[in-house]
């Protein structure tokens, strides 16, 4: 990869982090919000290939067994959840509708469903 490529590749991970740390801040304000979303860890946002033997829902338990956030994915951005452990592992790298408390990147979680369905 030549330093030009580098260099755009860097410039535009460093925008993009930029706009989203301004994005969470500007929401840090919303208070009680309703996200749809999906219940994930933070090791397994992104496109890391999964090591041999599990799926992306048994890393993502141990994962978090092992110390890793519950994180919730919005579009492209994740929030780090805080609420009932086991609650959030029923949900884990399944969609979710969670009625919470936005606290910059932390969604403090009040409620914690299954996305309704569209009839």
């Amino acid at each position: 990869m030549s330093k030009l490529a580098i260099f755009v590749l860097i410039y535009f991970v460093s925008a993009s982090t930029v706009l989203f740390a301004v994005a969470v801040s500007s929401q840090s304000s919303a208070g009680n919000v309703t996200l749809t979303g999906t219940v994930s860890c933070a090791k397994c946002v992104g496109t890391r290939p999964l090591p041999k033997g599990y799926t992306r829902w048994s890393w993502a338990l141990a994962s978090v067994k092992n110390g890793d956030n519950v994180v919730f994915v919005v579009g492209n951005q994740t929030f780090t959840l805080k609420g009932d452990r086991d609650q959030l592992l029923k949900y884990m790298e399944d969609k979710a509708t969670i009625t919470g408390d936005l606290q910059g990147p932390t969604l403090v979680v009040q409620t914690i469903t299954s996305p309704k369905k569209n009839k």
